[in-house]
């Protein structure tokens, strides 16, 4: 049996339920448990545990026929029961989430009636939801009998059952490949361990591990916006003379070199190439400090007072992303000042809350357009994340596009609203990272999958 060891940040994996954009987590039981349908690329789906779907004229009713052939790892049959079991648990109070995502997918399932007619499952949502499979494909498929299980055990239908699990190592095993995860929190001693053959994979490196010539570094497109999100309870936040100044002070060029070491992709708006919708004919903006001081003085706000709020981590470049921000402003003529939160979930919930300052360093993840759009833009909505930002022309597009069943024209209202989100620049746009991973010669026909994840 051939094994693969790797090192990861950690290998802690908890309930499957548990809404999550941890790479590290959703690596692990990516390869143990399955969705209805695979997320792929410019908005399209590939079959999984559903064979085929159809949704109705409204965009309102999803009909899912179930595979017949699945089992899960304990031997008992996937069916329809099993799907419906899952998908009314992700909307449960009691399923938490992490960094202030709880709830998140509750908002959007818990009005809606999940049934099932023999091998069918029906998910009827009360409005239209036309992306509604952008969450789907992201909600892992159990039993009652693997939900009651946990945390003992993990039953999935996947490739590769988890075997041996303890703080620092967790063992996955398929017919013919053994995975040996450990955990080892330093990412100079997971490059290290591939270097020295002690391990195979390396994953989360550093982003100065982008210049490491001595092994086979994949940087992988995730569908990660580092931006600094500005809080419109502000009155700074309000002048678009000011946003605009903002996004042409910061040199966003220099910092995906200096800071991210060349591993990440200048941002032109809140989505990247993966999400629907993305437009790379809007252009970035550039970095003018002249045209920046003039959109200051049209918005006659020389010398406003800018707080910016920032994490310790995650992203762990954070402080010195804000220390150069700051810096850029200065120069403009703005009169910046930091606030640094060490408690990363605190600091998740004051975004959340908005008790923050004119600006908040925050890297959002999500990979559906309809999520990023709805959650932080979208004002009838005024979702989780959303900071006061306020447009009709923006929402009624949006609107539009939740009616709307074809791919290819929901791309093309959502390149609409992309473009009035860039041109009033509700946020600080900055680039998206690659997630990093080292590779050991002996596996040089493998790569990370979609967004970094280690999936065999």
């Amino acid at each position: 049996m051939k094994t693969i060891r790797v090192l990861q940040e950690h290998i802690r994996i908890s309930d499957p339920h548990i809404t999550s954009d941890n790479a590290d987590r959703l690596s692990i039981l990516g390869n143990t448990f399955e969705p209805l349908m695979r997320s792929g690329a410019n908005g399209t789906f590939s079959p999984c545990l559903a064979e085929s779907w159809t949704l109705s004229d409204d965009a309102r009713t999803w009909t899912f026929n179930i595979r017949s052939d699945k089992r899960f790892q304990n031997g008992e049959s996937l069916v329809a029961d099993d799907v419906v079991f899952s998908l009314r648990r992700m909307r449960d109070e009691d399923i938490p989430g992490e960094l202030g995502t709880s709830g998140v997918i509750r908002s959007y399932l818990a009005a809606s009636e999940i049934d099932k007619t023999g091998s069918q499952v029906t998910l009827r949502t009360p409005e239209p939801m036309a992306d509604l499979v952008d969450l789907l494909c992201e909600i892992p498929i159990l039993s009652d009998t693997s939900v009651a299980a946990l945390p003992d055990r993990y039953i999935g239908t996947g490739d590769f059952r988890i075997e041996e699990k303890d703080d620092a190592m967790l063992i996955q095993e398929s017919e013919n490949q053994r995975i040996v995860w450990n955990a080892e929190p330093d990412p100079e001693a997971r490059l290290g361990a591939v270097r020295e053959g002690e391990a195979d994979i390396a994953s989360g490196l550093s982003t100065h591990h982008a210049d490491d010539n001595s092994l086979r570094i994949v940087g992988s497109p995730t569908s990660v916006c580092a931006t600094f999100m500005f809080n419109f309870d502000t009155e700074a936040a309000q002048n678009v003379h000011l946003r605009r100044a903002v996004n042409l002070a910061v040199d966003v060029d220099a910092l995906v070199k200096d800071v991210m070491h060349g591993a990440a992709v200048p941002l032109n708006g809140p989505l990247t190439s993966r999400h629907l919708g993305f437009d790379a004919g809007v252009q970035t903006w550039p970095y003018d400090p002249d045209a920046a001081m003039r959109e200051i003085e049209l918005g006659n706000c020389s010398g406003a007072e800018i707080l910016i709020d920032i994490p310790s981590r995650l992203p762990d470049e954070a402080p010195l992303l804000g220390e150069r921000v700051a810096d850029y402003l200065r120069a403009v003529g703005l009169n910046p000042a930091i606030r640094i939160e060490e408690d990363r979930p605190e600091y998740a919930m004051r975004v959340r809350d908005r008790r923050i300052g004119t600006m908040a360093c925050f890297d959002s993840s999500p990979g559906s357009t309809f999520r990023v759009f709805r959650e932080k833009f979208h004002s009838g909505f005024a979702g989780p994340w959303w900071l006061g930002y306020s447009n009709i022309d923006f929402d009624a597009l949006v609107d539009r596009a939740q009616k709307t069943q074809e791919p290819e024209a929901r791309q093309v209202l959502y390149q609409k609203a992309y473009a009035i989100l860039r041109n009033e620049a509700p946020w600080l746009f900055l680039y998206s990272p690659l997630r990093l991973t080292a590779v050991a010669p002996s596996l040089n026909d493998w790569s990370p999958s979609t967004g970094g994840l280690l999936l065999f």
